[in-house]
């Protein structure tokens, strides 16, 4: 029997970093696309909108097959239905094991090692890393996920879990970074010019520049970028 199961104590536990909303990793930065912070965050004034590359899917296979090892065998025919499928996507669909901002390419682990058994039952937690495609919508990106999900074939008494909380990403983040510096620059030209003159110069001051971009969801798949820092103005030119 499969399922898709998307109440909240269905969920699957993302195991992400304590802030929770955002994942760096290598060539990549990933924002959870449900999330809604608590806490105030002071957003600076520049920042840019970018339309996400790929969305995260957390799915889990679970079994409750009486024996042990036979519940590792249909997991293990599970898992290579669903990572052959995906590798006739042609990099639509990429799989990888754990969960997101916790996980690793599928050739870096073995079938023992991702198997996770709680005695009567076994599970496997896989990421599916889903591109988005020109002018498609998070439904439409949700509703293909789940058709590949649910065409899978799975073995024995395997059923599959869809988490509830998806992320959205950006690939190769370094250039939007060098796109929102640009940005910035110019607001810094356009105080100078808005506050300063030849007779009253301005002095710019910008901390925390040389921290990471951060990110938050601010559509379906749209990610708002933006680098945390501070900006002061003082007169006179400075030494």
């Amino acid at each position: 029997m499969k399922r898709i199961l998307v109440g909240a104590a269905a969920a699957i536990a993302l195991l992400a970093p304590a802030a929770h909303a955002q994942v760096v990793r290598g060539d990549q930065i990933v924002a959870q696309s449900n999330y809604v912070s608590r806490q105030q965050v002071a957003i600076p004034q520049i920042s840019i909108v970018v339309r996400a590359d790929f969305v995260l899917f957390s799915v889990r296979y679970e079994t409750g097959t009486r024996a042990a090892d036979e519940r590792e065998n249909e997991l293990s025919r599970t898992f290579t239905s669903v990572t052959q499928r995906a590798g006739r996507t042609n990099g639509d669909v990429v799989i990888e094991v754990g969960s997101p901002g916790n996980s690793a390419a599928i050739e870096t682990a073995a079938i023992k090692e991702v198997v996770m058994d709680e005695g009567d039952r076994s599970y496997v937690d896989l990421v599916l890393k889903v591109a988005v495609k020109p002018n498609e919508t998070f439904d439409a990106i949700r509703a293909r996920t789940e058709k590949f999900v649910a065409d899978t074939p799975v073995t024995g008494r395997v059923e599959y879990v869809i988490g509830d909380s998806q992320f959205l990403g950006v690939s190769e983040p370094k250039k939007h970074r060098e796109t929102l510096i640009k940005a910035i620059a110019d607001d810094v030209k356009l105080m100078q010019a808005s506050f300063g003159g030849p007779s009253s110069p301005v002095r710019v001051n910008l901390t925390g520049m040389e921290q990471r971009a951060q990110t938050r969801p601010v559509g379906p798949l749209d990610l708002e970028i933006y680098i945390p820092y501070a900006m002061s103005l003082a007169s006179g030119t400075g030494n």
